[in-house]
C-alpha cells in the first residue's frame, strides 16, 4: 500500500521483489485495461497491490459475491467455473476480475480455484480510485469508459460529465445499510443503479426538508446518517433514522405532501429526483412492488393517527392522560416511530428518540409522563453530583429532552448522553425504600439542556402498574454496559498512577565560548562552545558562585559600617581580642 508523506506517496512495503516489479508491469502494460497508462500509474499500481500466495485448491474469487479487487496471476494456473461447469483453465500471467475495478456494485460471474500453487497481485477498487486522484489523464480514460459502458447498459440515466467513481462507490455502500434495501440480494442491482445517480446533500437541525402540503412532490430522500422528525396537521408523529422519506408523493400516490419533515440533528441525505427514479424502478418490478408496499404501509399508518386524532377531538378529551375507547395507534413495521396524539408532543419526541422506550406499551408511556416533572439547566450545571445519597422517594432519573450532557467519573470523562437517554437509573435500581446508595458519576449539562424528571418511587410503581419485560430486560443491558465502562475508566486511572514515573531534576549550563583563529584570510575568529567535562564544569560554576557569595558578604559588612555615619552616629566598635602567649613562651 501508499502512504502520502507530504507531498510523495511512499510504499509500506520495505523490500520490493524487482523481478517482481517488472513482470507485473509487462503483464500490465499488454492488459487492454491498461495498455495506453503512464508508466508512472502502473508503477503506482503495483507498488500499491497486495501480494499473496494461495495454496492448491483454495478458492481465489467465488461466484455471486460481490467483487471489489483485480486479481493478477503472477506464476501458478487456476481453474474457471461457471454454474458449477468447467470454463477454463489459466497460467502465468493472466488477469481476472479488471471489470470490478469500474463497476460501483460487481457481482462475480464465476469462480475461481487455485490448482497449484499461486504467487498473485490484488489491487482494490479503494486504491485504484485513489491512485486515480493523482493522475488526470487516467481518470479521465476511465471515466469515459465507465460513462460509456453504463450508457450502453442503460444504466446511467443522469449524463455526468465528472464520475466520481470512489465516491459512487462509498455511497452504494451506505444505501445498503438501509433497511429496505438490505437483506435482499435482488434490490442490489437496483440500489447499485439508485447510487449513480443520486446526489448528496446536508441539512443543519431544525431545517425543513419536506413542507405539507406541498404539491412539488418530485424528490425522494434517503436519510444516511443523523434523524428526521415527522409532523402533519400540527402533531408529531414520529421519528426516522436510517430510512427513506418522500417516496409517498414520488409514486403518485397522492398529490400533496402529507407531512413535514424536519431534521432533529444534523442530517447526511441523498435525494433522487422523478426523472431518475421512475425509468428504474420500470427495469426493476420487485424492488417497484417492495417500495410501494412501503409507501401503502406508511399511509396506513398515517391515515389512522389522523383518525385517532379526530376522534380524541371529538370526544371531547380534556387531558392526553385520560384512557379513550379510541383504538391506539399502530406502529407498523418501516413507519416512523411515534405516537400518534396518545402523548403530549413534548414526551412523545423524547419517547420516540429513546432506543430504549419507543417499542414499550403505550399504556406504560403515557403513565411515565404523567409522573414527569420538567427541568431546565443551563450551559455547564451540575446536575447529579458525584458521591451524592440517592433516596428513592426524593431524588430523581432523568430523561434528556433536549440537549446534552457529559458523564464523568474520577475526574475522567465517560461518555455523552443525547436526546431520548436516561441517566441516573444507576442508583434508582440499587437503593430500597429503607436505605439509601451514593452516586457513582458526576452529570454536567453541555449547553441549555430540558429534562424530564421523575423521582426513584414513582419510576418503580410505575414499572410495576405496566410490567413489560423485554423493556426490564434491555434496560439491565444497558446499565451493565454503563458500570463496565465506569469500572473501566477507575481501573484505567488507578494504572495509569502505578506507572507514573518520578520528576527528574535537570540542570541546563551555558557552556563559555571560545574564539578559534580563522583558517581563512580576511575573515573573522569563530566562536564555538567550550567542549569540557562535565566535572570540570560544575567545579567551576561552584568555584564562581562560592566568589559571588564571598564578595556580596563583603560590600554587605561595608554598607553596615558607613550606615551609621551617614545618620551621625558613631561607628561601631570593634572588640580588640588580647591573645597573650603562653607560660612557656615568656621564658
Amino acid at each position: 500500500m501508499l502512504v502520502q508523506v507530504g507531498k510523495r506517496f511512499v510504499s509500506e512495503q520495505r523490500e520490493i521483489d524487482l523481478q517482481f516489479t517488472k513482470g507485473m508491469k509487462e503483464l500490465l502494460s499488454k492488459s487492454k485495461v491498461f495498455e495506453d497508462c503512464h508508466d508512472e500509474f502502473i508503477r503506482d499500481l503495483i507498488v500499491s497491490s497486495n501480494r499473496k500466495e494461495y495454496p492448491p485448491n483454495r478458492y481465489l474469487m467465488e461466484e455471486g459475491t460481490r467483487g471489489d479487487s483485480m486479481i493478477v496471476l503472477f506464476k501458478g494456473g487456476v481453474e474457471v467455473t461457471a454454474n458449477g461447469r468447467y470454463v477454463c483453465k489459466l497460467r502465468d500471467g493472466s488477469i481476472v476480475g479488471e471489470s470490478a475495478l469500474l463497476n460501483i456494485d460487481s457481482k462475480r460471474t464465476a469462480s475461481v480455484r487455485s490448482i497449484q500453487k499461486c504467487d498473485v497481485a490484488i489491487i482494490f477498487r479503494s486504491t485504484f480510485h485513489s491512485i486515480l486522484e493523482k493522475y488526470p489523464w487516467e481518470k479521465r480514460k476511465f471515466q469515459r469508459e465507465m460513462k460509456g459502458k453504463l450508457m450502453e447498459l442503460g444504466k446511467l440515466i443522469d449524463s455526468k460529465d465528472d464520475i466520481n467513481l470512489e465516491q459512487q462507490t462509498a455511497q452504494c455502500d451506505m444505501l445498503k445499510t438501509i433497511p429496505l434495501f438490505s437483506h435482499d440480494e435482488a434490490m442490489d442491482e437496483f440500489v447499485a443503479e439508485l447510487a449513480m445517480n443520486g446526489s448528496t446533500h446536508w441539512f443543519r437541525p431544525g431545517r425543513v426538508i419536506i413542507q405539507e402540503g406541498d404539491t412539488r412532490c418530485d424528490e425522494m430522500y434517503v436519510l444516511l446518517k443523523g434523524a428526521v422528525e415527522v409532523t402533519a396537521c400540527g402533531e408529531f408523529l414520529g421519528r426516522l433514522e436510517n430510512d427513506i422519506f418522500g417516496e409517498v408523493g414520488l409514486l403518485d400516490l397522492l398529490e400533496r405532501r402529507t407531512a413535514n419533515v424536519i431534521a432533529a440533528t444534523q442530517c447526511h441525505c441523498m435525494m433522487f429526483r422523478r426523472e431518475v427514479v421512475i425509468p428504474v424502478l420500470a427495469k426493476y418490478p420487485d424492488a417497484r412492488m417492495k417500495l410501494l408496499q412501503h409507501a401503502r404501509q406508511r399511509l396506513v399508518a398515517l391515515n389512522e393517527s389522523i383518525t385517532l386524532q379526530e376522534k380524541h377531538s371529538k370526544g371531547g378529551a380534556k387531558s392526553r392522560g385520560l384512557h379513550t375507547t379510541a383504538p391506539l395507534p399502530t406502529r407498523l413495521e418501516g413507519c416512523a416511530v411515534g405516537f400518534g396524539p396518545s402523548l403530549p408532543p413534548g414526551d412523545a419526541h423524547l419517547f420516540a428518540a429513546s432506543h430504549l422506550f419507543q417499542d414499550c406499551p403505550i399504556d406504560l408511556l403515557r403513565e411515565l409522563s404523567s409522573r414527569f416533572e420538567t427541568k431546565k439547566y443551563a450551559d455547564r450545571a451540575v446536575i447529579i453530583k458525584e458521591g451524592s445519597d440517592f433516596r428513592l422517594d426524593s431524588d430523581y432519573i432523568f430523561f434528556i429532552a433536549r440537549g446534552q450532557v457529559e458523564v464523568w467519573a474520577g475526574g475522567h470523562f465517560v461518555t455523552l448522553l443525547t436526546d431520548g437517554e436516561v441517566f441516573g437509573d444507576l442508583a434508582a435500581f440499587e437503593a430500597t425504600d429503607s436505605n439509601f446508595v451514593r452516586r457513582k458519576c458526576q452529570v454536567i449539562s453541555k449547553g441549555p439542556t430540558t429534562l424530564r424528571a421523575i423521582t426513584g418511587s414513582n419510576l418503580m410503581t410505575a414499572l410495576k402498574s405496566q410490567p413489560d419485560e423485554e423493556l426490564m430486560q434491555v434496560w439491565a443491558e444497558i446499565r451493565q454496559q454503563r458500570y463496565a465502562k465506569v469500572q473501566f475508566k477507575q481501573d484505567t486511572q488507578k494504572q495509569s498512577v502505578k506507572l507514573r514515573t518520578d520528576p527528574l531534576d535537570v540542570m541546563f549550563m551555558k557552556l563559555p565560548m571560545v574564539v578559534l583563529p580563522s583558517t581563512a584570510k580576511g575573515r573573522e575568529p569563530v566562536r564555538v562552545p567550550q567542549i569540557e567535562g562535565l566535572q570540570l564544569a560544575i567545579e567551576d560554576s561552584c568555584r564562581e558562585g562560592a566568589a559571588w557569595r564571598t564578595s556580596s558578604a563583603v560590600a554587605a559588612a561595608l554598607s553596615a559600617r558607613e550606615a551609621p555615619a551617614a545618620i551621625g552616629l558613631p561607628p561601631p566598635v570593634t572588640p580588640v581580642l588580647s591573645i597573650q602567649p603562653p607560660k612557656s613562651a615568656r621564658h
